[in-house]
């Protein structure tokens, strides 16, 4: 009892040290999209995105915007604009989810939801037009948990790290399978450096796969380069007949939060 006792206490710490390294943000991207498949209606494009990342006196709030032109095979361009928001409590048991989307190709999707994790149990809801349950019984991450995880094995120089995430950001696929292949850390020459204009990143492989599905090729494929603040420098998502190409451009510090 006193051993286990003492490897969950040891558990703890070791989450509660890595979540610490995680770095308050406000990150700017230029977006660039790039056809890569003949038969794509998408011929290129290109827009800005920001990402804050904040911590506050109960967990990790977290915005995304976006904003992307597409240019069309038939020569017209198409506007879209995303909204999405989370909020994740130090625990990785309460989180709250919202995504909002205006575009000119797909209508407005509004939704948000909430979830409770008690073990490998997770329930809540999802609302929008109407009021669904969620419930899974797996052994299901949290987007903040699964990135402290995701960097303890990178500063572990473990290569590997299969997961269940719990994201909340496409209502028809809220959990995903990953797979996440971690590179050797290397050293970058950044203009985004405090003390330093140089950085330590890993560059990490992700694989995105639907939740409920057996197929053996992923959905969506990123490739990210990371600090142990969690900033990500610049990233490269692929969605099959495109990719799109995001560069650091600007990034703020946030303060934290006085509680």
């Amino acid at each position: 009892m006193k051993f286990f006792i003492l490897t969950i206490l040891s558990t703890f710490l070791t989450v509660k040290a890595f979540a610490s390294t995680l770095v308050s943000h406000k990150a700017y991207y230029k977006l660039l999209l790039e056809k890569t498949e003949t038969s794509s209606m998408l011929e290129g494009g290109e827009g800005n995105s920001t990402f804050s990342f904040q911590k506050s006196c109960e967990g990790w709030a977290l915005k995304e915007n976006f904003l992307l032109s597409y240019n069309l095979s038939n020569k017209k361009s198409s506007n879209t604009y995303s909204i999405f928001k989370t909020f994740e409590d130090f625990s990785s048991t309460n989180f709250s989810f919202e995504h909002h989307d205006k575009s000119e190709i797909n209508g407005i999707i509004n939704y948000q939801g909430y979830l409770k994790k008690k073990g490998d149990s997770l329930s809540g809801k999802l609302i929008e037009n109407s009021i669904t349950d969620l419930n899974y019984k797996d052994k299901i991450l949290l987007p903040t948990e699964h990135l402290i995880k995701l960097l303890k094995y990178a500063k572990n120089n473990e290569k590997i790290l299969y997961s269940n995430v719990f994201f909340g950001s496409s209502k028809s696929s809220l959990v995903k399978k990953v797979s996440a292949v971690i590179g050797k850390k290397k050293k970058i020459k950044t203009e985004f450096g405090i003390n330093s204009k140089f950085k330590f990143i890993w560059p990490i492989n992700l694989a995105f796969f639907n939740y409920n599905s057996k197929k053996a090729s992923p959905e969506t494929q990123i490739k990210i380069d990371i600090d142990q603040g969690g900033i990500v420098y610049n990233y490269e998502v692929n969605y099959g007949d495109y990719k799109m190409y995001a560069n650091l451009v600007k990034l703020d510090n946030l303060s934290e939060k006085k509680c």
